[in-house]
């Protein structure tokens, strides 16, 4: 870490017009005409374990350098943004800076579409503890009867593919949980999303607003996320594009049920979900214009 830092300090940026910084340590760059567009910073400098790391003299210490470099990075840039409302806070918090929020547009265009909903839930994305995939099967084991979750994505380890399968195992899930453990193409999601009731996306405090929430929203469905998810609250508003639920398995079993139980309110949530994401204008000449004016 500290080897990056100075590194990053001592970089000269020649016959270069402007550096825009993302990620620490490369917007320590000096440059006379830096724009930050904070996608995050080094959280482990900042926050209390686990995230951050933990109570130690020697850590304490290369924190420290971490938040002095980065007092220095931000007072000398022209102006400040942050990827997400969530992005914003935790700087205004940390450092006292304020940003402008300028959100990240999604990778590409995709043909989103949407049919009449089918009896299923759908849990997109990598499977990983962060991402919470297993909170929502279990979720199952308190849910009515009449429908099912898709769980598909690739795990982040094969001990925690193990696991998701034995849990639904043990848990006696097999008819109600589907678990396809891998990269789904592009037309499988879209398939997946364009057909299921709902969207459940469960990150801890997630960063931006979530790409998995904003592609239910395209397809004109509603997505379930937890109050402690952070970013995807700026999508996910309780009641009118989906629910917001206590990431705990009885709360997300109720929010399960509410979403299945209702089709036609399902309906209507995706139409508000999809009306938001498209008056957010996450375009990438918009991000493009402001970034270099």
């Amino acid at each position: 870490m500290l080897d990056s830092t100075i590194a990053a300090g001592l970089l000269q940026a020649v016959n270069v017009d402007r550096v825009i910084g993302l990620k620490f340590p490369a917007y320590l760059i000096p440059h006379p005409h830096m724009v930050m567009w904070l996608v995050h910073q080094f959280r482990q400098a900042y926050e209390p374990a686990p995230v951050g790391w933990p109570d130690d003299p020697h850590l304490n210490e290369i924190a420290a350098v971490v938040r002095t470099a980065d007092r220095r990075a931000f007072a000398d840039a022209e102006r400040m943004y942050a990827i997400s409302p969530m992005i914003a806070e935790r700087l205004a918090k940390s450092n006292g800076i304020r940003a402008d929020v300028l959100m990240t547009p999604p990778h590409a265009d995709a043909e989103y579409r949407t049919v009449p909903s089918e009896d299923f839930i759908v849990a997109l994305g990598r499977v990983s503890g962060g991402k919470r995939q297993l909170l929502a099967v279990e979720a199952m084991r308190h849910a009515r009867p009449g429908y099912r979750l898709v769980v598909a994505g690739a795990a982040d380890t094969p001990q925690l593919a193990d696991e998701v399968k034995r849990r639904i195992a043990e848990w006696g899930l097999q008819d109600r949980v589907e678990f396809i453990n891998r990269y789904i193409t592009d037309e499988e999601k879209l398939d997946l999303l364009a057909r299921c009731r709902g969207s459940v996306y469960l990150p801890v405090n997630e960063d931006s607003y979530g790409y998995v929430c904003y592609e239910a929203a395209m397809s004109r469905k509603p997505s379930i996320t937890a109050t402690d998810s952070g970013g995807t609250l700026t999508l996910v508003d309780h009641g009118r594009t989906g629910l917001v639920s206590d990431p705990d398995p009885r709360s997300l079993a109720a929010a399960f049920d509410d979403l299945a139980a209702h089709p036609d309110q399902a309906h209507g949530m995706g139409e508000n979900a999809r009306t938001l994401a498209l008056e957010l204008d996450l375009s990438w000449s918009r991000v493009i214009k402001e970034l270099t004016r």
